[in-house]
């Protein structure tokens, strides 16, 4: 409640007391570190840990933040302090396997991830990991088959999808095109104004400024795609706003249209999901700063993605370099592709863009004012 009212030295100060009262309670651990995070680190960052038993939950935590700053060789050194003492840990052995791609030691991620598949065979997400290492080791005959394996514990899983998709172009296989569709499956609805509204910018300025004022007013989650920006936390729908339910309405329908224009294909793993219904997994707002942008990732819990341009700077009209426009195909690591963006889209207020959620996406850096988006 401190946070949401911006009352973020209290909702420290609250967290210390917290912590020394129970410094074994790995949740108090994540969630004071995190708000550090969102502040802009401090001092005190992830010092708790180092005050705290080190015990395996502690351990874990601490090795999450540091996987996740892209420290991998500090976070490996954490995992294997747990395989010490239990060799067989099934999340310090996934970790230690990620933690070693982080730090670019793929042929030793590989085989991590090979101990680890051999304690935890079904977990689909392990699977599309490992095909990551395979991809960054330059073998996408191996990632390819690694997922095919993840799809069969779960077939929609989109981690895999997405490997596949890059390991098939990797080996310029056409397949990845019938998958992916860049052309078919990105669309771009330009919405009509919601009822009481004659023009859709009168509208987005006052969803805008609803929408500034639940921002919390930190930097974004150590997890989140943003860089330089904020995202809400809590679902926008369904939470009785009167804009950003009118909103949804036109959102609604352009997503019913979406789908209903889909063609029908049981084999086809994004098309074989087609159905007259659908429901919302999240919503939220993301909000960039200038310099902001998101690093290139997925949606791992979606169908279909998308973004909702309610503000967006003048530095989008720049048709050169493509300040803030929507990228997709290319993936958050470094691997041999010739044409690493498949297709780009400029931004423009009152536009909504739609793609499958396996699809690899992300933004190109902007000068200038804030850009809101509701996803």
């Amino acid at each position: 409640v401190l946070q949401q009212l911006k009352r973020h030295d209290e909702a420290l100060a609250l967290y210390r007391r917290m912590l020394a009262a129970n410094p074994s309670d790995p949740h108090l651990h994540q969630f004071y570190n995190d708000l550090l995070y969102r502040l802009g680190k401090g001092e005190d960052y992830l010092k708790s840990y180092d005050r705290a038993p080190r015990t395996r939950d502690l351990l874990l935590g601490k090795a999450f933040f540091l996987s996740h700053e892209l420290k991998g060789e500090q976070a490996h050194a954490l995992y294997e302090e747990i395989l010490a003492g239990d060799p067989n840990d099934r999340d310090a052995l996934a970790g230690n396997a990620r933690a070693l791609a982080v730090a670019g030691r793929h042929q030793d991620a590989l085989a991590a991830f090979d101990r680890a598949l051999a304690r935890d065979g079904r977990n689909a997400e392990l699977f599309a990991d490992a095909g990551k290492a395979a991809l960054q080791a330059g073998d996408p005959e191996k990632a390819v088959a690694l997922c095919e394996q993840g799809l069969g514990a779960n077939p929609h899983d989109q981690n895999c999808l997405s490997v596949i998709g890059l390991g098939w172009r990797m080996m310029q296989d056409e397949r990845d095109e019938r998958l992916s569709g860049y052309d078919r499956f990105v669309r771009v609805f330009d919405l009509e104004p919601p009822e009481g509204f004659s023009r859709i910018e009168d509208f987005n300025a006052e969803l805008n400024a609803y929408l500034n004022s639940v921002h919390a007013g930190t930097g974004e989650y150590i997890n989140q795609s943003l860089r330089q920006g904020s995202q809400t936390a809590a679902h926008l729908f369904g939470a009785g706003h009167p804009l950003v339910e009118k909103i949804r309405e036109r959102i609604d329908e352009a997503v019913a249209r979406y789908i209903a224009e889909l063609a029908e294909d049981e084999t086809h793993p994004f098309l074989s999901r087609r159905a007259r219904d659908f429901r919302y997994h999240g919503s939220w707002s993301a909000r960039l700063r200038d310099c902001g942008f998101h690093v290139n990732h997925i949606h791992p819990a979606g169908w279909i993605s998308s973004a909702y341009y309610v503000h967006v700077p003048e530095a989008v009209r720049d048709e050169k370099e493509r300040q803030g426009w929507i990228k997709f195909g290319e993936p958050i690591f470094d691997i041999a592709l010739k044409d690493k963006v498949r297709r780009a889209i400029q931004p423009a207020a009152g536009r909504l863009v739609l793609f499958p959620s396996f699809m690899w996406h992300g933004t190109v850096p902007f000068r200038g004012p804030p850009r809101t988006t509701i996803a």
